[in-house]
């Protein structure tokens, strides 16, 4: 059917502001940004003193934030498709319905990232542009398991078949997305300490409910 690409990146907007809601999923990711990034740059300063001890727990106590932020984060996805996909339907969704929403297929959702992050892995080790291909053919996959209740591997292959299918307007969608979210990124930023986590609590959203919206214009929905 092909994404009405202006449509797809304006209606998150229009989504955030008649739900407020679609941010709470994204704050736990945000507070952990922000305890990350504070924790970092005090370490860093407070390094000479902490000994080889202090440093391995650090390092363990930022594997841990980095676990705890990696299932955040997918948590908050697919709970804000969740409740996107139900506001375009015409419901009024709590956030809770779509955390739950989102735990219930949390298994799936750590397969499919996982797979996903191989495949990058190994794309890019083969000079990069396989990886971007992949990261391409790959881009639909957290909608579908939501809206479609599919395991992470059938998923996967749901959102490689549709961009095939759809691979013009995709790739220009995407890149425009990508363009957005980084002028925000890099404008939020510039603040000190709290930029990189503020600019997570609005961009984590933006892009899933922008994700939704093409997801389902290809569907013809």
């Amino acid at each position: 059917m092909g994404i009405d690409i202006g449509k797809s990146l304006s209606k998150p907007v229009d989504l955030l502001q008649e739900n407020y809601g679609l941010f709470i999923p994204a704050l736990l990711p945000f507070i952990i940004s922000l305890i990350g990034g504070i924790a970092f740059r005090g370490s860093i300063f407070g390094m000479h003193s902490i000994g080889m001890a202090g440093m391995g727990a650090m390092i363990g106590l930022a594997g841990l934030l980095a676990l705890i932020s990696f299932i955040a984060a997918l948590i908050a996805q697919g709970a804000i498709v969740d409740m996107a996909y139900k506001q375009i339907k015409g419901g009024s969704p709590g956030y809770m319905e779509g955390i739950n929403a989102a735990l219930g297929k949390l298994g799936s959702l750590i397969i499919a990232t996982i797979i996903i992050a191989v495949g990058t892995f190994i794309g890019f080790i083969l000079l990069v542009i396989p990886g971007l291909i992949w990261l391409l053919l790959v881009a639909f996959t957290i909608p579908i398991i939501i809206i479609e209740n599919m395991d992470g591997i059938e998923a996967i292959k749901e959102s490689i078949n549709i961009v095939k299918e759809n691979l013009g307007d995709v790739l220009v969608f995407l890149i425009v997305l990508i363009i957005i979210v980084a002028i925000v990124t890099m404008i939020l930023s510039l603040i000190p300490y709290v930029g990189g986590a503020i600019a997570s609590l609005i961009t984590t959203p933006y892009t899933a409910i922008a994700l939704t919206v093409a997801y389902l214009d290809l569907k013809g929905e």
